[in-house]
């Protein structure tokens, strides 16, 4: 890599760690990040005072607003590739695009400045927009959702529980947009007036939003992986339920291979199977995950899910008994 790419590679991080500090960061501290000289980084210091309005904390202590990270960056490949498959999974997993998805795509994949990236997304991106197109309402909603989150407006919605087909409606302060760990599913997680909780909606169950002209404030500090930590999706709470699995010898090694939930156990068996154990919010999202191991695995625990696999499988037995 030249001179020229190195320096403005270090000026970028340097400005992403001036971003992500809210008490500040000093030259000594920049320079040990960035592996140089402190009089090197005070020259990187001073060329980012040029682009940016650099706000002293205390002598000697810098940080920058988080907004002025968002200025075009050069990747590096290993950064590009990172980048690229997060949006080929995103592509993966989005069964219906409004149009502001398909152009945020579009742009992300030409910023991505390598052509083999952006010629491999690009069909991907195409066929996603003519094969799995938003609705005129669906979008409408999207946006709507959008503009209530970024306006912190109040939202009055009209929302389908995922096991029911009567509407309910809530009146909900927008919060966040957090995707499903396994499945397609982008969920709003807001404060619900009605309920008086925190809650998850999808937004393909709203039938129908409008924006307030009533404004809020949020009522707590919302820690993603805190709230999520023991949820198998998107579902949470303050009681657990400790889910115990015993993994057939054949399906072992895949299990192995993989993290499903940080807080997860794996213990080998001497015959080979796998028990597998984590506590979980609710195992209801657990449910489908569990039923594609089909004879590969045993639920031990709890006894109501052992039962309900039990009542599944007898169920699915009958379309084969004739």
């Amino acid at each position: 890599m030249g001179h020229a790419n190195s320096k403005r590679l270090a000026i970028q991080e340097a400005v992403v760690m001036l971003c992500n500090t809210s008490e500040g960061i000093s030259i000594y501290e920049i320079a040990a990040e960035l592996d140089c000289d402190p009089s090197t980084a005070h020259r990187y210091l001073k060329e980012i005072e040029q682009t940016h309005d650099l706000i002293e904390m205390e002598r000697g202590k810098y940080r920058l607003e988080p907004d002025a990270g968002l200025a075009q960056v050069s990747l590096h490949p290993s950064e590009a590739l990172i980048i690229y498959v997060g949006l080929r999974r995103f592509i993966r997993h989005t069964s219906q695009a409004p149009k502001f998805m398909i152009s945020a795509l579009r742009k992300v994949s030409f910023a991505l400045q390598r052509k083999d990236l952006f010629e491999a997304l690009k069909p991907s991106i195409d066929l996603l927009e003519a094969e799995r197109p938003a609705s005129l309402e669906h979008t409408q909603v999207w946006q709507t959702l959008i503009d209530g989150w970024r306006q912190k407006r109040l939202l009055r919605i009209r929302y389908t529980k995922w096991q029911g087909s009567e509407s309910v409606e809530h009146l909900v302060e927008p919060y966040l947009f957090e995707p499903m760990a396994f499945g397609d599913g982008v969920y709003l997680i807001a404060w619900d007036r009605t309920r008086n909780d925190l809650r998850t909606f999808k937004p393909e169950r709203i039938d129908k939003v409008v924006m307030l002209n009533e404004t809020f404030e949020q009522r707590m500090e919302l820690q993603i992986d805190v709230l999520l930590r023991q949820a198998w999706g998107i579902w949470y709470g303050k009681a657990t339920t400790r889910v115990i699995l015993r993994f057939s010898p054949n399906v072992a090694r895949r299990l192995q291979e993989s993290t499903y939930m940080t807080s997860e156990s794996k213990e080998l068996q001497a015959d080979g199977s796998l028990l597998w154990s984590v506590e979980v919010h609710t195992w209801m999202e657990m449910l489908s995950w569990i039923r594609g191991w089909a004879a590969e695995v045993e639920v031990l625990e709890p006894s109501d899910l052992r039962a309900q696999m039990k009542t599944d499988l007898e169920k699915a037995l009958q379309f084969y008994r004739s």
